[in-house]
């Protein structure tokens, strides 16, 4: 049996990162960036700090072993700087913080990042970034030892490619790669980094799945089956290379091997791929969840859906009395054609100071290459991409979610007709929100998608 509300349930009780790790990880990031930026020798060449790795992908999951720690990946942006060496990067930064009286007994140095550990459970790698010769890199400080080096690097195009798996597989990608990280850790029979972890999962989906048959992805535990039944199938006998999605040429096999033990991995992913299909086939609703606690333990419970629900974070998700929904309150049939697609794009385009949006000395960016995060006080430009033959309408809906959004009345769930494929939109409240687009051929939705954004206070 799928038990596909308790899964959920189990992923929002037991593996997401809760609210209060999530608001503490987000102050320390904030605090990164307020000390980088005023930094003496970092001030003047600071562009941005940016979300990258687990936590842009939103693939974080909270300790689950006493010694287990969750962490935050954040590039440092900055303008290169001619003079300096590549490992100059990370020991002026490294020597910054050993500067500060808040965070000098934090800080360490590695080989790409300065490592900044916090009490509790959890770090931040602080990554040098730049852009050189129209490319990205990132900085190795120890090969060669004489002067480091340059590595190109492009986490953000990973980041939109794990957006984009997303969309294919309905929002239920990352909820996989979470509750495998949880399997790994809870288990501990096989070790895989996550960045290994995840880029083999996303290699199995693709973009013609979408368009082809859906079903695969219908929920929470058919897309656990098909994602583990679809990567045990594809390792071969011998490690493959596990190439970067950001398009660097990096091995990440090549890179990891030492620590990796891939014979292991293969035949533990084959096996639990197995164990999930039984709990998944099995009609026996007592059987059932006993193969289902196999898996993930005795923590794994039924009928737990309320009180897993209190402990999530307000979001977009969930329902309210003035949210409208284009079937039931305007009237048109969704029919979904595999022909026609449609792709929100939303674009970080100004910062909001009263009601003007400066855009001098502001950076533009991509809302996929940046986990769909977004400060306060921003604007989004939303365009709607087609391959609809006109004539159509499009109409928009916007959902805000958080506690800030709910005080403010500010919910929304409007749904509009559009007369273009752009809609502009302020950032006003922190939380958790999506704006989605439908396409209306002759009174029915005929495709549809939603992006979503992340508001955070700073």
């Amino acid at each position: 049996m799928k038990f596909a509300d308790d899964l959920e349930a189990f992923l929002r009780a037991e593996v997401n990162l809760d609210q209060k790790r999530l608001d503490l990880l987000q102050s320390r990031v904030d605090d990164v960036e307020t000390f980088a930026s005023a930094d003496a020798t970092f001030r003047d060449m600071f562009i941005d700090l940016i979300p990258a790795g687990s936590w842009a992908h939103k693939t974080i999951i909270r300790p689950v072993g006493p010694n287990d720690e969750f962490d935050a990946d954040v590039l440092l942006y900055v303008e290169e700087q001619p003079e300096w060496d590549p490992k100059d990067y990370i020991q002026k930064l490294w020597t910054a913080f050993r500067n500060s009286s808040t965070d000098r007994e934090l800080v360490t140095r590695k080989t790409r990042c300065v490592r900044v550990n916090y009490k509790g459970d959890f770090h931040i790698d602080v990554v040098p970034y730049m852009e050189r010769f129209g490319s990205n890199y990132i900085t190795n400080r120890l090969e060669p030892e004489s002067t480091g080096s340059f590595e190109l690097s492009n986490p953000e195009r990973f980041t939109a490619w794990i957006d984009e798996r997303q969309r294919i597989t309905g929002g239920r990608f990352i909820k996989v790669v979470r509750l495998m990280k949880y399997l790994r850790d809870f288990k501990n029979t096989f070790q895989c980094k996550s960045i290994i972890l995840t880029t083999l999962l996303g290699n199995q989906v693709f973009a013609s799945e979408e368009v082809a048959d859906p079903s695969p992805y219908a929920d929470l535990p058919t897309s656990l089956v098909t994602l583990m039944e679809k990567l045990a199938a594809s390792l071969p006998a011998t490690m493959p290379p596990v190439m970067d999605p950001g398009e660097t040429g990096d091995n990440f096999s090549e890179r990891y091997k030492e620590s990796w033990n891939y014979t292991n991995f293969r035949e533990q992913i084959s096996r639990y791929a197995d164990m999930v299909r039984a709990a998944y086939d099995e009609p026996d609703r007592d059987k059932s969840i006993a193969l289902w606690r196999d898996i993930f333990g005795d923590s794994f419970k039924t009928g737990v859906l309320a009180k897993a629900a209190d402990v999530a974070t307000l979001s977009a998700s969930s329902p309210w009395t003035g949210e409208r929904f284009i079937d039931k309150d305007l009237g048109f049939k969704i029919k979904l054609d595999p022909r026609y697609q449609v792709r929100i794009s939303g674009r970080v385009t100004g910062l909001r100071t009263g009601q003007v949006y400066r855009r001098r000395g502001f950076r533009e960016y991509e809302l996929s290459r940046e986990g769909n995060r977004v400060r306060k006080n921003r604007n989004i430009k939303f365009l709607a991409t087609t391959n609809a033959p006109a004539p159509y309408d499009v109409y928009w809906k916007v959902r805000n979610g958080g506690k800030e959004a709910a005080d403010a009345g500010q919910l929304r769930g409007e749904i509009k007709r559009s007369e273009g494929h752009t809609k502009n939109e302020p950032t006003a409240f922190a939380g958790y929100h999506y704006v989605e687009v439908y396409i209306v051929k002759d009174g029915v939705v005929v495709a549809r998608d939603r992006q979503g954004v992340v508001v955070t206070a700073r």
